[in-house]
């Protein structure tokens, strides 16, 4: 009899609520944490249009996680794939709490570097040539002392 192992998967295309936050590890690696919203809409049993948006916290690790802090700003656009966590702890009441992120192992930048400010600033062609064309792939293995908050 085959036996299947458990799968952990999160793909999901979404615009970033806020600045991503960037820190690092005592041991220097990055860390960098963002929230995206997915909107859909449905319709729903009266026959009308629903808005619906999901929101959904992402950390990243490593050089993957300066380059999203540097090039990413609220409103821009991603496409995320990774792994769901659940956090755990205690609140001011001792009640247990329970919040979930992804922990992605690749951001893909979506937007045009034109529709941001930072654009703006400079001519389009230089801000454009510091935006990597692929995803970043690279092992975000972490260890529980690598977190840093």
């Amino acid at each position: 009899m085959a036996t299947f192992g458990d799968l952990n998967s999160f793909i999901g295309i979404g615009r970033l609520t806020r600045d991503p936050e960037l820190r690092y590890t005592p041991g220097g690696t990055g860390v960098c944490k963002f929230g995206i919203a997915i909107n859909r809409t449905y319709r729903n049993q009266e026959g009308n249009n629903v808005e619906d948006v999901l929101f959904i916290n992402v950390t990243t690790w490593g050089k993957q996680a300066e380059n999203v802090s540097q090039f990413l700003k609220k409103g821009r656009r991603v496409a995320i794939s990774g792994e769901l966590r659940s956090n755990n702890w205690q609140d001011k009441e001792g009640n247990k709490r329970t919040s979930f992120e992804i922990n992605a192992r690749t951001v893909q930048f979506l937007d045009l570097v034109k529709d941001t400010g930072a654009a703006k600033e400079g001519p389009a062609e230089a801000a454009e040539e510091n935006i990597p064309d692929e995803p970043i792939n690279e092992d975000t293995s972490i260890s529980e002392e690598d977190i840093p908050f």
